[in-house]
């Protein structure tokens, strides 16, 4: 374990290395998780070498959980966590990936890499059958190189990803993916099963239809909204399903700012959206505190969420988060916030 020196306030504090109960299973996280999406060439081509040393950098700094996709570079970011995790203690650490596409060989010129700009030479076929998912599991197995998986999620199935097909889909997963992630549970090779999406109502449709140990939501509780509060938090709270939160900074506004290349759920920021960035920021300027730090640490105030996974692909990224994480930020803050409607009353704050 390395001692971080935080540069923004005399002390570090301890919130970070507190680790939460994930619902009802025996897992324990860090407050913050690593998001592997970036080890998948998201956005930008990475180098091996940069890769592993901020997974390095990320495990030495505490943190426990490793967040994949087959999705994420179409394989790659698997092969690299896979790559890394296998020269630490297979005790250390939680990883989850996901099911829903399995991979396929293909030429590199018939590939669509959407926002990955590099990757393996595989395609990805949606698949949420129960044969599918087996396949899946199995492949992710192998670039993992791990015969067990701590958690495991049915990935994508949200209006996001396919809009008014997404009742059908749901309907495949509950009946093909859901039974399959209950055998492999039953067989322990997993540990914990879920769903990974991004919106909150589909969290609820889940909670209500099965029984799941965990779930994925990304960008739903956040500094700039609290949907999650309305449907989704109080079946949580009633059926002990534990919160692992992706996408705090809205695909980068609250660590970026407000500029052309600023992005709200990758896509053109609402109006609506940047008026109140603008308001939040203008509380953060007077009060001398970094909007990412009001950010992580509104989100890691819920006692329902366990762990808040973000991308990181570099090493510099990580101690960056871990700053923000222990930035001091004082009461006064949080209550003018509140008293502007910045946020829901109905939102825990920190102490």
């Amino acid at each position: 374990m390395i001692i971080i020196i935080n540069p923004l306030v005399p002390q570090l504090w301890n919130i970070f290395m507190i680790k939460k109960k994930l619902g009802k299973t025996n897992i324990h996280t860090t407050s913050l998780g690593f998001g592997g999406a970036p080890m998948g060439d998201l956005f930008e081509k990475l180098k091996e070498e940069d890769c592993f040393n901020t997974l390095k950098i990320s495990y030495e700094c505490g943190i426990n959980i490793f967040d994949t996709s087959p999705l994420y570079g179409y394989g790659l970011s698997e092969h690299r966590l896979g790559n890394f995790l296998k020269s630490i203690n297979r005790k250390d650490f939680y990883i989850s990936t996901k099911v829903g596409r399995y991979l396929s060989p293909e030429k590199e010129e018939n590939i669509d890499r959407g926002i990955f700009k590099g990757g393996l030479t595989f395609k990805p076929t949606l698949d949420y059958s129960y044969d599918g998912v087996l396949k899946s599991f199995e492949q992710s197995l192998l670039r993992l190189g791990l015969s067990q998986i701590d958690i495991c999620l049915i990935h994508d199935v949200d209006r996001f990803n396919h809009g008014d097909q997404v009742e059908h889909y749901f309907k495949l997963a509950m009946e093909g993916a859901y039974k399959a992630l209950n055998e492999l549970k039953e067989q322990k090779v997993i540990k914990a099963i879920g769903v990974g999406v991004n919106e909150a109502e589909m969290c609820t449709r889940f909670a209500e239809e099965g029984e799941f140990d965990c779930m994925v939501l990304a960008g739903r509780y956040t500094l700039l909204e609290q949907g999650a509060l309305d449907s989704f938090f109080p079946i949580v709270e009633k059926k002990n399903i534990g919160v692992i939160l992706a996408g705090v900074f809205n695909s980068g506004i609250l660590v970026k700012g407000v500029n052309e290349n600023s992005t709200y759920d990758y896509g053109k920021i609402p109006d609506k959206i940047k008026s109140k960035y603008f308001e939040i920021d203008k509380i953060c300027k007077e009060f001398n505190v970094p909007i990412a730090a009001a950010a992580l640490q509104f989100c890691n105030a819920n006692d329902l969420i366990s762990t808040m996974i973000l991308g990181m692909d570099r090493s510099t990224q990580v101690i960056q988060n871990l700053n923000f994480l222990n930035f001091k930020i004082e009461k006064e803050f949080w209550d003018k916030l509140k008293k502007f409607n910045l946020i829901d009353e109905r939102s825990p704050t920190p102490n």
